[in-house]
């Protein structure tokens, strides 16, 4: 008789529990949720506007934000935008005293996944890591990118990211950067040994930040008409359009007779010159 009493006893509660999250659910306040969240990045990123059409709660615990953009209002077009946003917490972590979460993101016909840990005791501020990985992302979609560099570049992104640093200093912090390119188009605003832009099948490239600063030790381009290897420093600037570039490398071109040159690339990211030796 007691088994019984048990799994009846069992079931009222499962079944309180689902009664208690479908109302949870229904009565979420999904308005409230998304002004919160744009006060609180307008408060921290005054450059930045963000807009979102809903804010929902999910399945295991957590939050769906849904067709997110990111505008800047000094560079009209230049918008970042995802279709989807989840965020969950990372339950051991926090009975453990410490905030983390784990967040998946679709958007531009592909997705990112990652985790961010906060060092501190049950805080969102100082010290934290994070690491993502990101596939299929397509380049060609992203009117920002577009923006930054003065060109439509195409291309099918992959590859992880790690970062360790401080939110109140973020160029404090440190990082690395592996990725993978897949057909890549180039278009280039000035005509170079008679291309008028790059096609490569594949780029790699291995990347660490530190202190504000890019270091690129590998980056190698690898095209039917053309192969770049190159490496070097990017300084990076608030305005990402203005950052300095400093890379050297070889060009060879095998429908040339594998004929090779050196090649040195300054300025800046949004005004990129090409030195030929």
């Amino acid at each position: 008789m007691r088994p019984k009493m048990n799994r009846a006893l069992v079931g009222y509660i499962l079944a309180g529990v689902a009664m208690l999250f479908l109302f949870l659910y229904l009565r979420f306040p999904g308005e409230i949720v998304t002004d919160f969240i744009r006060a609180a990045l307008a408060a921290r990123y005054p450059g930045t506007a963000l807009s979102l059409e809903t804010a929902r709660p999910v399945i295991p615990p957590g939050i769906r934000l849904q067709r997110i953009e990111a505008a800047f209002p000094e560079r009209p077009g230049a918008a970042l935008r995802a279709d989807r946003l989840t965020v969950r917490p990372a339950w051991l972590s926090l009975l453990r005293g410490r905030f983390a979460f784990l967040a998946a993101a679709e958007g531009y016909g592909g997705e990112v996944r990652g985790r961010v840990d906060f060092q501190n005791s049950l805080s969102l501020q100082g010290p934290f890591s994070g690491t993502a990985d990101f596939r299929e992302i397509r380049l060609e979609r992203c009117d920002w990118l577009r923006e930054t560099l003065a060109r439509r570049v195409a291309g099918t992104l992959g590859g992880s990211v790690s970062f360790v640093g401080d939110g109140e200093s973020l160029k404090n912090g440190t990082g690395t950067l592996v990725f993978t390119l897949a057909n890549v188009s180039w278009p280039l605003t000035e005509s170079a040994f008679g291309f008028d832009r790059l096609d490569f099948g594949k780029v790699d490239a291995k990347i660490s930040f530190r202190n504000g600063d890019l270091k690129i030790t590998e980056l190698f381009l690898n095209g039917e008409k053309l192969k770049v290897a190159l490496k070097g420093d990017v300084s990076l600037a608030d305005d990402i359009r203005e950052s300095r570039i400093d890379l050297n490398g070889t060009l060879e071109m095998p429908g040339q007779g594998n004929r090779r040159v050196k090649l040195a690339i300054g300025g800046t990211l949004g005004k990129p010159k090409t030195r030929f030796m």
